[in-house]
């Protein structure tokens, strides 16, 4: 009896520990020569932008709660924005996947919920976050045969084909740490924002910091099947290994976000003007900025990005971010008989037990 029970163990260990099955995609769609085996999407560099981070993070700060106690409904929660373009992928095992050669571009733009949870005494040198799993959010990956993305203005993140879509986030914790070991007015060190290669914000200013976040699994999801061969599993695809920065060091900080989902089904093709029409960027700061015509969200960051709590500041900060989207697909039948043939030979054991005692 133990040791059919030992045997139904391992094996019920062996089922449920066994990896998801890889993921097949098609870069490039119907073209030939697209389809790998997937197990990671890595996203180039990008941008993170905090919409009403500094206002949620001061007003938690400076509002008297007892331990324990929730913020003012509202005034602690922010929204997060991100877009990027993919620019690596590997296979289950990590061995690199050139798929850049085709000549495609695959992007993605997401948007949800953040609430303030912590903040480190003033002068305030940190802040913790976490996911609002119940508001509403997004992700949405687009594939295009004609690369256009452009980090600094923002254009050309969600046009084309809409190939993936999620409308959930799980629950993640996050933080970012201000460097506050200046001695100026105000007591941090204050560096150019945008260390990119040229600086094409000449005049903006932000603190250094650095931050990180859990894994974010986005749920709900729709894919198109002509680039997912392989069903995804209910969290298939993570924001994961995030890391945030400032200064900008390897992209160009956007002016321009786009707010909502593209309007199209997952299939369909994208048309007419983009939230972030690619115009309007001038040298100088964010405040100097023209607003886009078609809804794209500007950054309001002051003359002084990510000085929280700070007149220089705005209601806004960004930050450089990276990350990258281990993918799951549903396990194979094979793993799940596995674990079906375990608990059917735990349940055999113990009725043999009851009928013997």
């Amino acid at each position: 009896m133990k040791k059919l029970l030992m045997a139904a163990s391992v094996a019920l260990a062996m089922g449920t520990s066994a990896p998801a099955s890889a993921v097949l995609i098609d870069f490039n769609g119907a073209a030939a020569g697209g389809v790998f085996n997937v197990g990671t999407l890595d996203w180039a560099p990008t941008n993170l932008f905090a919409l009403g981070g500094n206002t949620a993070i001061t007003t938690f700060a400076s509002t008297p709660m007892a331990p324990g106690s929730a913020c003012p409904v509202g005034g602690c929660t922010f929204d997060v924005l991100v877009q990027a373009r993919l620019i690596g992928a590997t296979t289950p095992g990590g061995a690199p996947i050139d798929f850049l050669g085709l000549g495609v571009e695959w992007t993605l733009t997401a948007r949800f919920t953040e609430v303030v949870t912590a903040v480190v005494p003033p002068p305030i040198a940190a802040a913790f976050f976490t996911t609002v799993t119940t508001a509403p959010g997004f992700l949405e990956v687009f594939f295009d045969s004609t690369p256009d993305a452009v980090d600094l203005t923002g254009h050309g993140f969600n046009n084309g084909r809409l190939i993936l879509k999620g409308t959930s986030v799980g629950s993640a914790d996050g933080n970012f740490d201000v460097n506050t070991t200046g001695t100026g007015i105000p007591p941090a060190p204050i560096q150019a924002l945008d260390q990119n290669g040229a600086n094409d914000y000449t005049g903006q200013m932000t603190v250094v910091g650095s931050g990180g976040n859990d894994n974010i699994p986005v749920d709900t999801l729709v894919q198109d099947f002509g680039f997912f061969l392989t069903q995804l599993d209910m969290f298939g695809i993570l924001f994961a290994n995030i890391s945030q920065g400032l200064p900008y060091v390897s992209v160009d900080p956007s002016k321009c976000f786009t707010p909502a989902v593209s309007g199209v089904a997952v299939g369909g093709t994208t048309g007419g003007m983009e939230p972030c029409d690619g115009s309007g960027h001038v040298n100088g700061l964010f405040s100097a900025q023209g607003a886009d015509p078609n809804g794209g969200l500007l950054p309001v960051i002051g003359s002084v990005n990510g000085l929280f709590g700070s007149m220089l500041s705005g209601p806004d900060f960004i930050a450089q971010t990276d990350f990258n989207s281990p993918l799951r697909g549903v396990p194979e039948p094979g793993t799940l008989a596995l674990l079906g043939a375990a608990l059917g030979a735990i349940g055999f054991g113990l009725r043999r037990r009851k009928r013997t005692a």
